[in-house]
């Protein structure tokens, strides 16, 4: 007699089953946990904007704002001579910044990323509960979110609600792209701001910026009101069109090989950077004008004698053919080299509370970006600041000196952060928390420095910093200047401000 039950050996899901398809049980065997795994990550992205919302609670209990606050006399709130940098910032802010950085040492980040997605963090979970909840239980994507945040930055609150609620649907069923179209188009019929109002603001906006990627490139980014950069890529896609595709071109002087053609891609990145850089506007404007570019070069590198990178200021390391084509066309260099071969000088102990021009050159090439709790600000655009501050009896020091940037230094006078400083420049910070970081000198290993057996003299290999403005010989060690000379060099150099007096 027949039975439809099946034996405990032969079960339908078993892929020996003729009834089971081998190649559907395959790839189901790694599809299946792949989605439970995007669950997963949606729920962890889920929980930290939960605890990163609660960081920004705390930043406003009073219990909490009493204990971020600093010394009175180092804050600037009550001596008039250490907030000569600026008015004290308010509790609120002081609170803002104090936990951006908390969250920056605990999670690798730079101050600004964490600021941002702390404030991303209490406006997914205050303003869009409905998308906070349905990341938590994995039916969108971290994706979704941001999209979400992206798209209702600035949209009024009173909208918000009714908003989320008609596009969450659409969210938990589209890609993260798909989602963002439709949600636009339904936002655009829901806003109460008419279109020509926003794009008003949104031109306010306008900027443009620098993202260093890897293998000596980087991107140049604009944003620009839509109709110009669509115009803008449209007009470049043109040149592009009719720039010479190089098939026809000669070889160099001297060469047989044939110029490589070049990609209508590569044609249009080409004329991009050919009017930047040449290109002069209807009034004359850029005339004459030339961007400038710094960087380090080793000195055997500079000979051929070796292939250690150079690094261009702001960027990090480029390859040694660019930085000795770089030399070979510049007008004038200078050397930075360390102490024991310039005679720099590293300390003017109480005499004078600015540095002089070699001891800033010094800690420029030492340093190279702000000191602060992950942050990336070059040094030439920071302050120079006393880690033991001059008014409390501070030298001028290499030893005592340090690059902070401009909110970093506040932070630190400010606050209840505190710092301390090693050898070769490195910066321990303790936060609030308790927490402790500590930056390595530029030119160490991060994972292997010791601070109580690093040798500062051995910073650096006598490297040439070089600027494509300036190539006549070497010149000595830069006189020392008369006070009032340094102190307009110093205001020049910082845009026209003095160094806080800290």
């Amino acid at each position: 007699m027949a039975t439809s039950a099946a034996t405990p050996d032969h079960t339908p899901d078993d892929p020996a089953d003729p009834a089971v398809d081998p190649v559907a049980a395959a790839i189901s065997a790694v599809i299946d946990p792949l989605i439970e795994n995007e669950k997963v990550i949606a729920a962890g992205y889920a929980e930290r904007t939960r605890l990163l919302t609660e960081l920004d609670r705390l930043g406003h209990e009073p219990r909490i704002l009493a204990g971020l606050c600093g010394d009175p006399a180092e804050s600037g709130r009550n001596d008039p001579d250490t907030g000569a940098h600026g008015p004290a910032w308010d509790d609120e802010e002081l609170a803002r910044r104090s936990m951006a950085a908390e969250a920056a040492g605990a999670l690798r980040l730079t101050a600004t990323t964490a600021g941002m997605m702390i404030f991303d963090a209490a406006r997914l979970t205050g303003q869009l509960p409905g998308f906070h909840q349905a990341l938590s239980r994995g039916s969108i994507t971290w994706g979704h979110a941001v999209k979400m945040l992206t798209l209702t930055d600035g949209v009024p609150e009173e909208i918000l609600p009714a908003f989320e609620e008609k596009v969450l649907p659409a969210a938990e069923k589209l890609t993260s792209t798909q989602f963002v179209r439709v949600a636009g188009r339904i936002l655009e019929r829901m806003h109460p701001v008419p279109l020509p109002d926003r794009a008003d603001a949104g031109f306010v906006k306008r900027r443009v910026v620098l993202s260093p990627d890897a293998d000596g490139m980087a991107w140049l980014n604009a944003y620009l009101k839509a109709e110009d950069a669509q115009a803008i890529y449209d007009r470049l896609s043109h040149i592009a069109t009719d720039l010479d595709t190089d098939a026809d071109a000669a070889p160099a002087p001297g060469s047989d090989s044939p110029v490589p053609c070049r990609s209508k891609d590569q044609r249009r990145a080409d004329a991009y950077r050919d009017l930047l850089l040449d290109g002069v506007g209807p009034s004359g404007l850029g005339h004459g004008i030339r961007g400038t570019v710094s960087i380090t070069v080793p000195a055997l590198t500079l000979l051929g004698r070796s292939d250690e990178p150079a690094i261009l200021d702001g960027y990090g390391p480029i390859d040694p053919e660019t930085a000795r084509r770089i030399a070979g066309t510049a007008t004038s260099w200078s050397r930075i080299l360390t102490h024991p071969e310039t005679g720099c000088r590293l300390s003017m102990g109480r005499d004078t509370y600015n540095p002089p021009a070699d001891m800033r050159r010094y800690l420029d090439a030492r340093d190279q970006t702000c000191q602060g709790i992950g942050c990336n600000r070059r040094a030439t655009l920071s302050d120079i600041d006393h880690t033991r501050p001059w008014c409390t009896g501070g030298p001028t020091d290499v030893d005592n000196l340090v690059h902070l940037c401009k909110a970093c230094h506040r932070l630190k006078h400010q606050s209840s952060f505190t710092t301390r400083q090693g050898p070769g420049g490195a910066l321990t910070w303790t936060t609030p928390a308790g927490k402790t970081y500590t930056s390595a000198p530029t030119n160490t290993d991060p994972t292997t420095y010791d601070p109580t057996t690093y040798d500062p003299t051995t910073y650096d290999s006598q490297p040439l910093g070089l600027s494509n403005s300036a190539v006549s010989p070497p010149t000595p060690p830069e006189p020392k200047l008369p006070a009032a000379s340094k102190r307009s060099a110093s205001a020049s150099r910082r845009s026209g401000e003095e160094p806080p007096p800290f």
